[in-house]
């Protein structure tokens, strides 16, 4: 099947609204990355979110376009997005910015959630950060915050913790008993974390993000 089969209405239509727009600077390091590694005709950018409630995180890789992508116009290449990161990312704008640690992608997103807008979000948030991250990190893993929502915490566990047999035991003897003994309004955690394949099936993937080619 063509992309030109593939398109639906609303792809065509968010593709002609530029719902998500590079700077002329990003297109032309998209290009140059592009030739670089000599990436072929058919083959776009996608840009992706990943993220909680207090932030986002923001991918970009060179991919093949999927039957479900909405496929965004920009100078020289086309844009793939799924729909998850497509609603994230409505009115956004991605720069290339060179700093002295080197350049990278910036993304200038209005639709970025507002920490303060739910409390128990940011007590979990910095519980984990002071108190459970620290200890993760000393074996190279992280827990990251992506939703509360009804008594139950919804983390992804990356680093060393990705495929550890141990998860577990770190989940339910570590994470949970800590955050239910130090916020009684945690009932329980929730690992999104699919181990055995290294996707995360409950999101999806900050003003800045990576770029895998």
């Amino acid at each position: 099947m063509s992309q030109e089969e593939m398109k639906s209405p609303l792809q065509d239509a968010t593709a002609s609204s530029k719902p998500i727009t590079f700077t002329t600077a990003a297109a032309m390091k998209v290009l140059e990355f592009a030739e670089s590694n000599e990436q072929p005709g058919d083959v776009g950018l996608r840009v992706y979110v990943q993220g909680g409630r207090t932030s986002y995180d923001y991918g970009f890789k060179f991919d093949q376009q999927q039957e479900n992508d909405i496929v965004v116009q920009q100078e020289g290449f086309d844009l793939y997005v799924d729909g998850f990161s497509f609603h994230l990312l409505r009115g956004a704008s991605v720069d290339y910015v060179e700093s002295v640690a080197g350049g990278g992608f910036s993304v200038t997103n209005p639709n970025e959630p507002d920490p303060s807008s739910d409390p128990l979000f940011a007590r979990v948030q910095q519980f984990i950060d002071e108190q459970i991250n620290p200890g993760v990190r000393t074996h190279g893993g992280n827990v990251m915050l992506l939703e509360v929502k009804d008594g139950i915490a919804y983390v992804e566990l990356g680093g060393g913790c990705q495929g550890c047999g141990m998860v577990d035991v770190t989940l339910k003897h570590g994470i949970e008993r800590m955050l239910k003994e130090q916020i009684p309004e945690i009932e329980s955690v929730y690992d999104t974390t699919d181990h055995a394949s290294g996707d995360n099936p409950y999101f999806t993937q900050g003003k800045g993000g990576a770029f895998n080619v």
